[in-house]
């Protein structure tokens, strides 16, 4: 991942709903969704990883499961 990204300010949290400021357009995130430590007033570098590896090894990851699969339905 670079370190190019969108800076984010964590504007106001209410419960468990964050409020964030990108540019001048105001966001409503789930809380759970920021860092530890990500406070009201805090900044954040929001940066996609878009590399071909990562995109790899999800599928080998779903070619895993796939093979463990033995199709049917769910037993709760």
């Amino acid at each position: 991942m670079t370190e190019e990204g969108v800076l984010l300010f964590v504007d106001a949290i209410e419960d468990d709903e964050a409020l964030v400021l990108l540019g001048e357009k105001r966001w409503s995130l789930p809380r759970a969704l920021l860092p530890a430590g990500a406070k009201e007033g805090s900044w954040l570098r929001l940066a996609l990883d878009t590399s071909q590896k990562v995109g790899e090894e999800i599928e080998a990851r779903r070619a895993r499961l796939l093979r463990s699969d033995r199709g049917g339905n769910i037993k709760l």
